[in-house]
């Protein structure tokens, strides 16, 4: 009790010495010291002076082209009282969600309702909608308010689309609050913009349904410490701009059960004790280490234990990856998921979506672990290209996209970067790239779908799949690679026939629904891939190999013929003699971007960040 005492007291204190220093910042060079305070006539004068306004160089977007991570954070403008924003994500007035990340939502809601999972979404507004007060006059005028709530709004609109529950956030939006939702120089939100947002969370939750199958706890909260912030924001007006800022002191808080007994904070796949039926995914956001005491809020206003997986440093879906596939998921499904997420982390428009949803649905059903398999090879990798899944040798299995799934476990767990290439019967080619970020833990697994968002993906026979190694590996590396049927999918879907595509709201309501894109080029007739002995090449610009890349040795071509003597392209190309059949990669002609193969579409590439 005298800790906790302590601890209050010290925060408090520094509570009074953020609002002396708010109290300076709020100051101009006209401010004088008031008349009663008497000073030696021959005492040095000083006047206070705001501090830290930003340089010219940071409305300049091209001092943001040093990183990804600054471009994504352009453009800093100055705010009231030492408040920083950023114009394209803060002061955004669009909020884009493609169809296709819709798409790969509804997919998500559809499997973990068949294992008895409801999903709330935790979509959090951009800081200019929240803390629209701290701009100045003339970014004010800048700023539509109006339309950038609109917008948030029709987003949360088009989510629910999906089957996701997407509480009222904008009720935080229509609030005369008293508090500040964010922090003055970072995106992170505060103890009390986590507190308020897990209000209008439990609101909705208990509404549900399967909220009533949720055992019940009373749980109070308190102050345990002092969060101090830099400041993500600051930190690049200070390498843009030079000089420093103060750091902003708030209270932190930790929730506990009324009466004690232990959390519902356990290692996950431990079975002692119950398992809580309500678990929070998420960013550093939920994490407990932040001291924002979200996961502890839900537990307050929802009367019940909540597992917090949340991973600071993991992006918006690295926690999610991170805990389907584990025993806590899989052999207790929660009765409700909870994923925090910030408005800008959702993919939209420019970011494939894909890649993210593939892996988590794939993971639902964890794979192919404890499935039977129709291809299952271990194989000891080296520099180069290594043929891992191969579907052939005299027998072709029905594998398509809409329905099957690859599941790699490599020997070293911590293997989190994939770059691998999945070959199809009709010539078409996927390079896929995969990465984890070094806080998730994927223990050297990745599981994914084939590739099903567009129909000649999901309707192409699958032919096999190479691990590309760009160095040797420092020490022995092996993967086990297995294909199966995706269970979750297929029982969703009633049969093996993909479901029709979704319709989702418009854009942006009332406003006019956006033009609707012109309709993919339809694609050519794939052309005849030459299996066994090298074929005959038409003369043609050698292609170029990536450099970093190396393969097997390629046999000695024979002389060209005229190019007369290439095969002419007609509707009667289908009746040609049957293929040999095949057994390896290195027995046919090599795939590269010339005319015995479909050019690589940028699309088709797909990497994960």
């Amino acid at each position: 009790m005298r800790t906790r005492i302590a601890i209050a007291l010290f925060a408090a204190a520094l509570c009074v010495a953020a609002k002396a220093q708010d109290d300076v910042d709020a100051r101009t060079d006209n401010d004088v010291p008031p008349d009663d305070i008497a000073a030696p006539a021959d005492a040095p004068q000083y006047r206070v002076k705001p501090c830290c306004d930003l340089c010219p160089r940071a409305a300049d977007r091209s001092a943001y082209n040093t990183s990804k991570y600054f471009t994504d954070n352009a453009i800093i403008v100055q705010g009231q009282k030492g408040w920083l924003f950023r114009t394209d994500l803060d002061l955004t007035q669009h909020i884009e969600i493609s169809d296709a990340s819709l798409e790969g939502m509804k997919r998500l809601v559809d499997a973990l309702h068949k294992v008895g999972t409801e999903l709330v979404l935790v979509y959090q507004p951009p800081r200019g909608l929240m803390d629209a007060d701290k701009l100045t006059d003339a970014e004010r005028r800048n700023y539509d308010f109006a339309t950038a709530k609109q917008s948030y709004i029709a987003a949360m609109a088009r989510l629910r689309t999906t089957g996701a529950i997407v509480p009222p956030y904008e009720k935080l939006v229509n609030e005369g609050k008293g508090y500040d939702y964010y922090f003055r120089r970072d995106h992170h939100w505060t103890p009390s913009g986590s507190e308020r947002t897990a209000q209008i969370v439990a609101e909705t939750v208990k509404s549900l349904p399967v909220y009533a199958k949720v055992p019940r706890k009373e749980f109070k909260t308190h102050v345990n410490g002092v969060i101090s912030k830099p400041g993500s924001i600051q930190k690049i007006a200070q390498q843009i701009c030079g000089g420093s800022y103060s750091m902003q002191f708030l209270p932190s808080y930790a929730t506990e059960p009324v009466g004690g007994g232990g959390a519902a904070e356990s290692l996950l796949g431990d079975d002692n004790g119950a398992t809580p039926e309500i678990v929070l995914v998420g960013t550093s956001n939920s994490d407990d280490r932040g001291g924002y005491n979200f996961g502890g809020y839900l537990e307050q206003y929802l009367s019940a234990d909540i597992l917090n997986v949340a991973i600071t440093g993991g992006s918006f879906e690295g926690s999610l990856l991170h805990y389907l596939p584990t025993d806590a998921f899989q052999k207790h499904p929660p009765k409700i998921m909870i994923w925090e997420m910030p408005y800008q982390d959702f993919p939209g428009t420019a970011v494939s979506p894909h890649r993210i949803f593939r892996q988590a649905v794939a993971l639902v059903g964890n794979g192919c672990g404890g499935k039977a398999t129709m291809i299952d090879r271990k194989v000891d990798l080296h520099a180069g290209n290594n043929e891992v899944l191969f579907n052939g040798g005299g027998h072709i299995e029905p594998v398509q996209g809409r329905t099957h799934l690859v599941d790699l476990q490599f020997s070293d767990p911590g293997y989190k970067e994939l770059h691998a290439t999945l070959w199809y019967m009709n010539g078409m080619r996927e390079r896929l790239q995969l990465r984890f970020k070094q806080y998730v833990d994927n223990k050297g697994r990745f599981a994914f779908e084939l590739r099903n968002d567009r129909p000649d993906y999901a309707q192409a026979t699958f032919m096999g799949a190479t691990v590309d190694l760009d160095n040797e590996p420092a020490k022995p590396l092996s993967v086990t690679a297995k294909l199966c049927t995706n269970e979750v999918v297929q029982a969703v879907n009633g049969s093996s026939v993909a479901p029709s595509p979704a319709v989702f709201a418009p854009v942006e309501s009332p406003a006019p629904a956006p033009k609707a894109p012109a309709a993919p080029a339809k694609l050519p007739p794939p052309p005849t891939l030459h299996y066994g002995p090298p074929a005959k090449p038409a003369p043609s610009a050698p292609a170029k190999s990536a450099p970093a890349r190396k393969s097997a040795p390629k046999p000695a071509a024979p002389k060209p013929k005229p190019k007369s003597a290439a095969p002419a392209k007609s509707s009667s190309a289908k009746a040609t003699a049957p293929r040999k059949p095949v057994t390896r990669f290195d027995d046919r002609a090599p795939l590269t971007d010339n005319k015995n193969t479909i050019n690589q579409s940028p699309d088709w590439d797909v990497s994960h960040h």
